[in-house]
């Protein structure tokens, strides 16, 4: 992929699949975060593909990718998605989608949203910001429970859109970057996000990447000076594992900033914490 320089945005422009049936579910390293543009990424990971069934218990991811990292929060009991139309040209829910669609199945409760990422390096504790930004924080939530359709080559479905999916550039003192289905910066889950706000980055900040428009599913987290303010910033992240990510040989001659052995997101679990 061509990099651009320094804060500087790319524009990853796709065409629009075709289709419609209505369906209800019941149940280098000067390169700046890259998102995608609208209908982007036809074809997701198996991992990204998986149905849950409504309201089955999640477990706890294994340990090998480190601790509990939602030990005394309210765990997620399981997702209730919407109903949408799977072959819809485009985005079934035309980008109308809230926290509460995107929370649907947990109980009533107050707290702040959290998500928990774990990689083979341990996991990344991540305070989600829905006032700041409730737009990307929905849409965040929904496709890491599975209560937010994305489009798989030419159907809209539902499921653990980040499960196993890569972190697919990493940059040490800039950026960590995933949440592509196509693992090379340029996949998406069918639609695009609106611009919510454009602030100062620090060290541990989590925002959505952009090319034309803020990406749908890609995202970074911060591991040292942080591009400038031109993306939707979400949350706030812990920083030694995603270090630690930032940190592993990379695709440097190359310029895609790849880890040469692939780092992933084996689960990212959502929780509501005191």
């Amino acid at each position: 992929m061509k990099h651009t320089p320094l804060f500087a945005a790319v524009a990853l422009l796709f065409p629009a699949s075709l289709a419609v049936v209505f369906v209800a579910c019941s149940s280098s390293s000067t390169s700046t975060p890259v998102g995608t543009g609208d209908d982007a990424g036809d074809t997701a990971t198996d991992a990204a593909a998986t149905i849950v069934d409504v309201g089955a218990p999640i477990p706890i991811p294994d340990l090998d990718a480190g601790p509990d990292l939602l030990t005394g929060c309210a765990r997620d009991p399981g997702p209730i998605p919407p109903a949408f139309a799977a072959t819809s040209k485009k985005d079934p829910l035309a980008g109308a989608f809230t926290l509460e669609q995107a929370t649907a199945g947990f109980p009533a409760g107050t707290g702040t949203w959290t998500a928990a990422i774990y990689t083979e390096l341990k996991g990344i504790k991540c305070t989600l910001d829905d006032k700041a930004a409730p737009v990307s924080v929905a849409n965040f939530i929904g496709l890491a429970r599975g209560t937010r359709p994305y489009k798989q080559k030419t159907t809209w479905q539902i499921g653990r859109f980040y499960d196993g999916l890569t972190w697919h550039r990493v940059i040490p003192d800039f950026v960590i970057q995933g949440g592509d289905p196509l693992g090379d910066g340029t996949g998406g889950p069918g639609f695009d996000l609106t611009a919510e706000n454009h602030v100062a980055e620090p060290k541990g900040t989590l925002a959505m990447a952009a090319g034309a428009k803020p990406s749908g599913s890609q995202f970074y987290v911060v591991v040292g000076m942080g591009p400038s303010a031109d993306y939707n910033v979400f949350g706030t992240c812990d920083t030694p594992t995603a270090i630690a990510v930032a940190s592993v040989p990379r695709d440097i001659e190359g310029g895609t900033d790849m880890p040469l052995s692939p780092v992933h997101m084996l689960r990212v679990e959502i929780g509501r914490c005191p």
